[in-house]
């Protein structure tokens, strides 16, 4: 067996696994990328994290570097999962639900629980964390976290394992408590003191940061502008949601939870044409719904190919000829009357634009609650040889542009010869491209390549960011054309957390384009929420 594998457990409760199909299972997550790692570990505790990259630090000052690439179900679709070196898989063990204070609405969790089983739990105490409601359900809350500048909202605490193997607790802290943590003289007490000088140092940049707080981007470490209050207060927690493991390990987490219906009430239009479907926004948006899905009608040929089936498209195919384009309405207030007004006004006002609109009250035995599933099938699933994989998940691109933005992004198909299935989320002006190609084809991997590089450059062009729902990744560092002052602060930033360059390496810096042309998929499938189980 591997030395490093062979001396770490002996001193973990946890496993480290050189086994090849493991490492193999391991080599991809839901990018278009593969890189293979050395050695898979399975921690069972923080202080198992903690000798892992103690021993990496130790190693790294010796002048040997092991990377450490933290991972959960590995549903991360820019390449943030996959790494050389060891992946730190939290899935297996580190998966428990501590305890749940009703009063506060706070839990107390580890990083390897899914969404599933958290928002089960929760929803025994009639409460929910809503912004978790568009994950995939078994994707771990650790990577929730450390890819989502969104998670902000639900985030009270975490503990994360820095680079040197110390534990780091964050709160926010009063001025007094800031100058306490900075007289410190270890190594977090040097992250205080840098931190806040690299904030004392940038409030120009800082400023156009929070003026931008309207445009969903997740390049680099946008936290960074939440983290010193004008009062004087310091909160390290902001930098590491989203950081996608570049900055720290987390081990352990509290969230905030939030009372929720329980029994949401839903419709959905289905349109023969995009431009029918784009019109129905406005009116959708003025109902104040809690959530809100646009499906491209593809999705649903590619479900109804492998037998899955939905009884209200059917009927609006058969009505309309073809469907090009469902929307999901989904309204969670609380008082029934205030829910029966809202679905009495969209029906009223969605038919009248072309729209074949149902309700959940109108099945007996609903399939509406399924919809969102949709997306998970492949394009065109009776051909092998084809794929739909993830170009960049979840786009910011302004609501007002989606006219124009859409235009385009069929021109761009065109030019290709690709057909292509869009998935947005409205209210957050967040979405979905999947092209179907072949990804065996050096052709059809060089058209991906710049098919990436173009869609890049379409969500800029109208006013958006290309990583607006999730971070940035290896995707979004091999993209980057040119550096500017904000991703110089950045870079300075993981210097700071990260001074021998251990922690997910090639995440948000340092990868080129060359880099992501070496690391394409030949192939690609969804990948496996189990894959964390497979160690022998």
């Amino acid at each position: 067996m591997n030395k490093i594998a062979h001396y770490l457990n002996t001193h973990m409760l946890g496993e480290v696994i050189v086994s090849p199909h493991v490492l193999d299972a391991y080599s991809t997550d839901a990018s278009v990328l593969h890189y293979e790692p050395d050695m898979i570990a399975y921690p069972r505790s923080t202080s198992d994290i903690r000798k892992i990259a103690r021993f990496s630090w130790q190693l790294a000052d010796k002048g040997h570097t092991l990377p450490l690439t933290p991972r959960g179900a590995g549903t991360d679709t820019t390449g943030a999962a996959i790494g050389n070196g060891m992946i730190v898989a939290t899935m297996a063990h580190m998966n428990r639900i501590f305890e749940y204070d009703v009063g506060q609405k706070l839990v107390r969790l580890q990083p390897g629980t899914t969404i599933n089983a958290l928002s089960n739990a929760l929803a025994l105490h009639g409460t929910a964390v809503p912004e978790l409601r568009w994950d995939h359900q078994m994707a771990s809350i650790g990577g929730s976290v450390a890819s989502q500048r969104s998670a902000i909202a639900y985030v009270d605490q975490l503990e994360v394992v820095l680079a040197n193997g110390d534990v780091l607790q964050t709160k926010r802290l009063s001025k007094r408590e800031l100058l306490k943590k900075k007289g410190q003289q270890n190594f977090e007490g040097e992250i205080y003191r840098s931190v806040d000088g690299l904030i004392e140092d940038n409030p120009d940049l800082l400023d156009d940061m929070v003026h931008d707080d309207d445009r969903l981007d997740h390049e680099g470490y946008v936290g960074l502008e939440l983290v010193k209050e004008k009062n004087g207060s310091f909160d390290l927690t902001p930098l590491f949601v989203g950081s996608q493991g570049s900055l720290g390990i987390i081990s352990e987490m509290i969230l905030k939870a939030e009372f929720a219906n329980q029994s949401p009430a839903m419709v959905v239009a289905a349109f023969s044409e995009r431009a029918h479907a784009r019109d129905a926004l406005d009116v959708i948006d003025k109902v104040d719904p809690s959530a809100v899905e646009y499906i491209d009608g593809n999705y649903f040929e590619a479900a109804k190919l492998a037998g899955k089936s939905f009884v209200f498209y059917d009927e609006a195919k058969e009505q309309f000829g073809s469907v090009a384009a469902v929307v999901t309405i989904t309204i969670n207030d609380f008082n029934e009357r205030v829910r029966a007004k809202k679905m009495k006004r969209l029906l009223g006002q969605l038919k009248p634009l072309g729209a074949h609109v149902v309700a959940d009250s109108d099945y007996i035995n609903s399939d509406l609650r399924s919809i969102s599933s949709v997306t998970y099938w492949l394009l065109n699933p009776e051909k092998p040889d084809l794929s739909s994989p993830p170009v960049l998940d979840g786009m910011f691109v302004p609501l007002e542009q989606f006219d124009v933005f859409t235009t385009e992004l069929d021109a761009i198909m065109k030019h290709h010869h690709i057909a292509l299935a869009l998935y947005g989320r409205p209210l957050d002006e967040l979405w979905y491209v999947r092209p179907l190609i072949r990804m065996a084809a050096v052709a059809d991997k060089q058209k991906l390549f710049k098919l990436t590089a173009e869609l890049s450059a379409l969500a800029k062009k109208h006013g958006g960011t290309p990583f607006g729902a999730s971070g940035d990744g290896r995707l979004g560092a091999g993209l980057r054309i040119e550096s500017n002052d904000k991703h110089q602060i950045f870079k300075k930033l993981k210097d700071i957390f990260d001074p021998h360059g251990t922690l997910n390496p090639g995440v948000k810096h340092d990868t080129t384009a060359r880099d992501l042309a070496r690391q394409l998929r030949s192939s690609y499938t969804a990948p496996s929420t189990t894959s964390h189980l497979a160690k022998f």
